[in-house]
């Protein structure tokens, strides 16, 4: 199998392999033996470039597609944490800024792009919820 995968990389003809023909005895011209140009290695890199565009390029850009989802849904009431491992209740949101409430009168200011996770997503109620409370 491992012979079947190195000759399609060297673009060798099947059963022509410089080790065996020697081996055996027998005589082969210089075109049969490895005279494929420089293609083999060009495709070796181009199949390189495509497995590390797939294993490293891709993962990342569906990571940044679904962080930026979840830094559109935030709202007033959510409790997140950040990048540096502060957890706080956001307390306002502005352009590219948010203030968190980390504690009891204790507001931070921080970019978007600093939020992490989301923890809690604030319940605020519907008007069935309200309804049922009211009757309570």
């Amino acid at each position: 199998m491992l012979e079947k995968v190195i000759e399609f990389i060297n673009f060798a003809p099947a059963g022509t392999t410089g080790d065996a023909a020697g081996a055996a005895g027998g005589t082969t011209d210089a075109a049969a033996t490895g005279a494929t140009g420089g293609f083999g290695s060009i495709w070796f890199i181009v199949i390189l470039f495509v497995l590390m565009y797939v294993i490293l390029i891709l993962p990342q850009r569906r990571q940044e597609k679904k962080h930026k989802e979840m830094i559109s849904q935030l709202s007033r009431g959510d409790k997140v944490m950040t990048a540096a491992g502060i957890i706080g209740k956001i307390v306002s949101i502005q352009n590219d800024r948010i203030r968190i409430s980390t504690g009891d009168k204790t507001e931070i200011d921080i970019t978007k792009n600093a939020v992490s996770a989301v923890l809690n997503k604030s319940e605020q109620p519907t008007t069935e919820n309200k309804s049922e409370e009211d009757k309570k």
